[in-house]
């Protein structure tokens, strides 16, 4: 909550024209300087990086402070970690390779020790998920001409059965090139394809990158609209993958990593250098956003959890990690004024095509602190849309809504925290 305010006092200090929800880069000292090639974290909660010779790192304070969580080498200096995956403060999944096998590790003790879970001969590991509760999924380059899939329950027993994807060609994947919400996963290939299944790995489908051959990085938005991919160029869907079509975007050299928040309202990318490139609030032109005084990099990612605002992390090949903190312009306090309770107000314009603002208070006695969500039903009682799911300080807020994606019709929505709930109704009408 601290940070959602010094945001906003950030944001109430700068000219409206110039108005970015987003404080400035920082630098990271992680006491390491072995390459950083993934980082994991939960909101306000736990920071993970891994890198080579089984580099694992952790902090409990968003990255201010560092220690080594791999302080046994019981994942061994011959190993490098492609990618990282934390469950919780205590429990995180690393996954490597060295010149022989490629491991899973699984740590229960906040990284004091560590097990190999999963040791397969060849091939690497490049991305863990977990995108529902129990289910764990991880992907890898294809050995003996089929896909390295593997699912768990625990991340300690993992079965291949029912993952079967035949490999096509010499095609293999890329590091942290994964992506997964519900039983929706997505991979990207070196091949000219983005290979994705609805459940849970039963079926896959693939669909063309068209010009781009590497899909080295993934990133959909959390309702898997609009996503960002590639690798010699930046490459862009809005209808869930079934067409990409190239971004023009600064900046030469390889793209490495791409990350965003709810609705695409920021996007960030790395290439394989010092600079970080934005694209604020679906902007016509992505723009340099920071450049970095040491070291290339390696990954960027926000904060899981943390759609709405939260941190932003950028790993590097010295060992530094970067870091910024926004708020989407989707949601944004207009008042500071405290009010008396919650309150839900009729969104404007009502009828809308396709666009409509929906204001809404949070009293400073919040029930707890509770996460504030505010929701977008259909006639039927179907969740169609997420529009806010934050813890929010006191204020009065409001919330940009598009429906272009929507028919016409009769919708509800909902703001709640568990305890309060109201809801309202709104037509959309095309």
């Amino acid at each position: 909550m601290k940070r959602v305010l010094t945001i906003l006092f950030f944001i109430l200090l700068v000219p409206f024209s110039s108005l970015f929800p987003q404080t400035p880069w920082v630098e990271l000292n992680t006491g390491i300087s072995k390459r950083l090639n993934s980082i994991s974290s939960i909101k306000d909660v736990s920071v993970w990086a891994c890198g080579v010779e089984g580099t694992v790192i952790k902090s409990t304070n968003m990255g201010d402070n560092w220690s080594n969580a791999n302080p046994n080498n019981d994942i061994p200096t011959s190993v490098s970690l492609n990618h990282i995956y934390v469950i919780n403060p205590l429990t995180a999944l690393a996954a490597g390779n060295d010149n022989t096998y490629t491991y899973v590790f699984k740590t229960v003790d906040g990284g004091s020790t560590w097990q190999a879970t999963l040791v397969q001969p060849g091939g690497r590991f490049n991305g863990i998920h977990m995108p529902l509760e129990n289910s764990m999924i991880i992907v890898g380059d294809p050995v003996g001409g089929r896909w390295s899939i593997w699912k768990s329950v625990t991340g300690v027993i993992w079965d291949s059965s029912g993952c079967y994807l035949p490999q096509a060609g010499s095609e293999k994947g890329f590091p942290n090139s994964l992506w997964a919400t519900g039983s929706r996963i997505s991979f990207g290939t070196d091949n000219f394809r983005i290979y994705t299944t609805t459940n849970f790995s039963a079926t896959w489908y693939n669909n063309s990158t068209g010009a781009e051959k590497n899909s080295s990085t993934l990133w959909f938005d959390y309702d898997y609209n609009i996503g960002y991919s590639g690798k010699s160029q930046l490459i862009k869907t809005v209808n869930s993958g079934q067409l990409w079509l190239n971004d023009t975007v600064p900046g030469s050299g390889d793209i490495v990593s791409v990350t965003g928040s709810a609705h695409s309202r920021f996007n960030w990318f790395v290439r394989n250098d010092n600079k970080v490139y934005v694209n604020p609030h679906n902007a016509a032109n992505w723009q340099l956003d920071y450049t970095t005084p040491s070291g290339n990099y390696t990954y960027i990612t926000i904060e899981r959890n943390g759609y709405f605002s939260g941190a932003v992390f950028a790993t590097k090949d010295n060992g530094g990690i970067s870091r910024t903190y926004f708020l989407s312009l989707g949601i944004s306090q207009i008042l500071t004024v405290i009010p008396n309770g919650y309150g839900l107000s009729q969104n404007y314009p009502n009828p809308f095509n396709p666009e409509t603002k929906i204001r809404f208070n949070i009293p400073a006695d919040n029930k707890g602190n509770r996460n504030i969500s505010l929701n977008v039903y259909d006639i039927g009682g179907r969740l169609v849309k997420q529009l806010a799911d934050e813890k929010l300080s006191a204020g009065v807020y409001e919330v940009d809504f598009n429906a272009a994606e929507l028919p016409s019709g009769v919708y509800f929505y909902r703001l709640s925290n568990g305890v309060f709930s109201e809801t309202r109704k709104m037509i959309l009408l095309k």
